[in-house]
């Protein structure tokens, strides 16, 4: 089958760490034999092109692990939605018309977030071509999308084959929000790449982990004051908080401040490679997020064999199934919690396997295979 993935955001020059369960996913409807393609119009905004130094906005064309890839950036002007929506649909369109002159047109689409779907839409008139949608945004969550985008994204859903939420508790918000139909299919791990270090890890200290964007959503600054309430002072614990955004100084600042610089540290933007060291030489990973769609991080983390802990924000309920992979907690509740995972054993083959069972490559791609064939 030829799939053709169309998403709102992915990895490129301006960020190589964007987006990468996109790819991830990609890569795994490859593995299993499809033919598959990702187009990309990818809107940059001028924080972050002032931020890299980055002013090329060429398209990057590459084959990637036998995935034929196409991503435009392009500019993204401050407070003009409507020429952001119009220059991605552009955008869209020529990556398309390239795409299928090169490879084919493919059987069918396969959109990620409603924001990408107007090249769909257009396709399924043009072309006769079907698609599906897999929603993961948390503006639906936090009540960010404005009348035009909320009825934007139901025109999408409903002249979609198949609807997809990354989890169990975002399928219901979805349905009770737009009125559609929808079906949970999680985001994939590779558990080839994600895996425990056969080296023996550090007895003497305690290492907590959290990577994401620093962001206020992400609730950073909940879990250093957490952490704060019960280890400050105890340097056998230690926080690692993974990451770039804009709360970066502000953190620091919450450190500094309650004099945790010797336990706490803002590693910084990490690559995959160092995401991975970071988590095999971890204890627990912590998701303290106010929002999340899913979480592919705590899968991750689990696929190294990582007991997780994560505030209930939407998706991790559908992942944190038993308290043998680890605790789902209230915010309120996280320096208990924390203080809980220490003393808890935690079998990390047994982790390890239910992420194989569930969230790996040949899992995720079985079900999405039978729902394309459909």
């Amino acid at each position: 089958m030829h799939i053709l993935l169309v998403t709102s955001a992915y990895k490129s020059k301006f960020n190589p760490v964007n987006a990468l369960f996109f790819r991830d996913q990609a890569k795994a409807l490859r593995k299993g034999g499809n033919q598959v393609g990702l187009i990309c119009a990818l809107p940059i905004s001028l924080k972050t092109v002032m931020k890299e130094k980055e002013i090329n906005f060429s398209k990057e064309q590459y084959n990637d692990e036998g995935v034929d890839t196409l991503v435009k950036p392009f500019l993204a002007i401050p407070k003009t939605p409507n020429r952001t929506k119009n220059k991605r649909f552009s955008i869209s369109k020529q990556l398309f018309k390239e795409y299928i002159d090169k490879f084919g047109p493919p059987d069918i689409i396969h959109v990620h977030t409603f924001l990408a779907a107007e090249l769909a839409m257009w396709v399924k008139q043009q072309y006769a071509i079907p698609y599906i949608v897999t929603e993961h945004s948390t503006n639906f969550a936090r009540a960010n999308l404005s009348q035009s985008q909320l009825k934007f994204s139901k025109q999408v859903f409903e002249n979609s084959k198949t609807n997809i939420a990354v989890s169990k508790e975002f399928c219901s918000l979805l349905e009770k929000q737009t009125h559609c139909k929808f079906q949970y299919v999680p985001n994939v791990v590779d558990t080839s790449f994600f895996k425990p270090s056969r080296k023996v890890k550090n007895t003497e200290q305690y290492i907590f982990l959290n990577v994401a964007h620093l962001d206020a959503k992400k609730n950073q600054a909940g879990l250093v004051i957490s952490f704060a309430n019960k280890f400050a002072g105890n340097k056998k614990y230690k926080l690692i908080i993974a990451g770039d955004g804009p709360e970066k100084e502000n953190l620091q600042a919450q450190i500094d401040k309650l004099k945790l610089s010797d336990q706490v540290v803002l590693f910084g933007r990490a690559s995959r490679e160092e995401v991975l060291a970071l988590m095999q030489k971890s204890n627990c990973f912590v998701l303290p997020s106010h929002y999340e769609t899913f979480g592919v991080v705590l899968i991750e983390a689990m696929a190294c064999g990582l007991p997780v802990l994560s505030t209930k924000s939407g998706g991790p309920e559908s992942i944190i199934t038993s308290n043998e992979y680890g605790f789902l907690c209230e915010e309120n509740e996280l320096s208990d919690m924390l203080e809980q995972m220490v003393v808890k054993d935690f079998d990390s083959v047994e982790i390890r396997k239910y992420v194989q069972n569930s969230f790996s490559e040949n899992a995720v791609r079985k079900k999405l295979e039978f729902i394309y064939g459909e």
